[in-house]
């Protein structure tokens, strides 16, 4: 493309651009410098062009990168402090645990949308990563269905495994954002 562009500007502007170099002696050093000036003058578009598409890919890529960052930062992480919940706050862990989960289908369903817009080789692989999300995540609620039945006496390792299981998905749904994002960018 860059070629392309040197190019273009070589055909298109052939003609010196300094009039005073038209009133030289002998059309050899005038030819001689209209062509050396527009090869510098085309060297120069080009390489402002480079410099131009450089810094835009560059801050295009921090900006994904920072909103990516803060869509996490806004991903609640209160299931955090599943150790300040004893049994006795069994009902406020399973509301903290129903919103989060809440939260983990709002980020799958806007992965499955930007895995849409994708070229079908990269959404044929999203789907598949979704599959997998989905059933880690249809997982889960069998996991929190039993925190919802938990008696005393297995309110820690039903809490304990529904904890891990969520980690799990969370873990997989960030690596699946990172994956398609490496993707769309590469």
């Amino acid at each position: 493309m860059l070629g392309a562009f040197v190019l273009a500007i070589l055909a298109a502007g052939c003609k010196p651009s300094n009039p005073a170099v038209e009133n030289n002696s002998t059309a050899s050093d005038t030819n001689s410098l209209s062509v050396t000036q527009q090869l510098e003058n085309a060297r120069e578009v080009a390489t402002n062009a480079w410099q131009n598409v450089k810094d835009t890919t560059t801050n295009a890529w921090s900006n994904l990168k920072q909103g990516t960052t803060n869509a996490w930062a806004d991903f609640k992480d209160s299931m955090q402090a599943t150790k300040d919940y004893t049994y006795d706050k069994k009902d406020a862990f399973v509301a903290s645990a129903s919103a989060d989960l809440d939260t983990l289908d709002q980020k799958i369903k806007e992965l499955s949308d930007k895995a849409a817009t994708a070229s079908d080789s990269v959404k044929a692989d999203a789907q598949v990563k979704l599959q997998e999300l989905r059933e880690k995540r249809s997982a889960l609620n069998q996991k929190l269905d039993a925190v919802k039945n938990a008696t005393e006496a297995d309110w820690n390792d039903a809490k304990t495994a529904f904890q891990n299981s969520y980690d799990d998905v969370k873990s997989s749904l960030k690596q699946a954002w990172q994956w398609l994002n490496d993707k769309l960018n590469s």
